[in-house]
């Protein structure tokens, strides 16, 4: 599916809720990243940059989780836990990056 670069330029630029709900999918997936029993150094190290700082590399990741396929697709209107499940599907990636 190939997205109109005005629908781009509207989630980049000019969409502060749907970089809301991204901020926030973040806290939830550094959440649970705390709960599981052994997670990786790189994903421990994700999770505390989230924990030290909301906004700690947000634009970064989410221009880049703006690439997800169901990002793509349903826009603003994705529901949170596809929402969620986008973002973590990015996780590994940028704790690798962090």
């Amino acid at each position: 599916m190939v997205v109109p670069l005005d629908t781009i330029k509207t989630f980049a630029t000019g969409n502060p809720l749907l970089q809301q709900r991204f901020a926030a999918s973040r806290l939830q997936a550094a959440w649970d990243i705390l709960a599981e029993a052994s997670p990786s150094a790189q994903r421990v190290a994700w999770r505390n940059k989230i924990f030290d700082n909301l906004t700690a590399d947000l634009d970064r990741e989410y221009r880049w989780f703006l690439s997800h396929s169901s990002v793509q697709t349903a826009g603003d209107a994705i529901t949170d836990a596809a929402l969620v499940a986008a973002t973590k599907s990015f996780i590994d990636a940028w704790a690798a990056l962090s």
